[in-house]
């Protein structure tokens, strides 16, 4: 087995396990159900900090360095505000000897609570840099296109996330990536379509 396919192994019933967590914390009423969005935030800015420093997973994957060491690092870099759930988590991850597989469990964790919260990401990418008016206009047109999704018992309306970005080569007009899928309403698009209808014309 690839260390890749195992290390999905690994991160996927731990992921599940602070997922169902954070659910849990999410929708009992008595509870603040912005505990659920903070372990988001918590473990978005961990995959941040293990992106920016590959050193630290390779610190955490030695079997050589003891686990209290590993625990100390780790809360050196953790904020103030990381909830103690995530500051938890990352102890017991530590003290079963997952601590080395925090980046893959990390990723995995965030993809199911994108999931849960619908949220989209969405690149566009236009000619020419896009004013404020532009792009509100824009984000309230996706946000109609996107629509809500739809479950057994609720509805959960599509949280967005934009960056936008220049590409002169499109000409003009605007190409749309939203998650794996691709809207192309740009020129450039446009001119490729018509020459080949102009090829296929002329085939026939």
């Amino acid at each position: 087995m690839s260390n890749t396919l195992f290390g999905s192994k690994i991160a996927n019933p731990y992921s599940e396990a602070l997922l169902q967590l954070g659910l849990n914390l999410y929708l009992k009423e008595e509870n603040d159900t912005q505990v659920f969005f903070q372990i988001i935030f918590d473990m978005e800015n961990i995959l941040a900090i293990l992106k920016l420093t590959p050193m630290l997973e390779e610190y955490l994957s030695n079997p050589l360095i003891r686990d209290i060491d590993k625990k100390n690092v780790l809360k050196k870099c953790l904020t103030k505000k990381v909830s103690p759930t995530t500051k938890n988590f990352l102890m017991l991850l530590v003290d079963k000897k997952r601590i080395g597989f925090i980046q893959t469990i990390t990723q995995t964790f965030l993809n199911k609570a994108y999931d849960f919260v619908c949220l989209k990401f969405v690149e566009v990418y236009s000619a020419y840099p896009l004013n404020k008016g532009q792009q509100t206009l824009l984000i309230e047109k996706l946000k109609i296109l996107l629509g809500p999704e739809f479950t057994t018992s609720k509805i959960y309306y599509s949280k967005i996330n934009i960056t936008f970005q220049v590409d002169k080569e499109i000409l003009g007009g605007f190409i749309i990536k939203v998650d794996s899928k691709i809207i192309d309403l740009s020129l450039r698009g446009e001119l490729q379509s018509l020459a080949k209808q102009m090829e296929t014309n002329l085939i026939y």
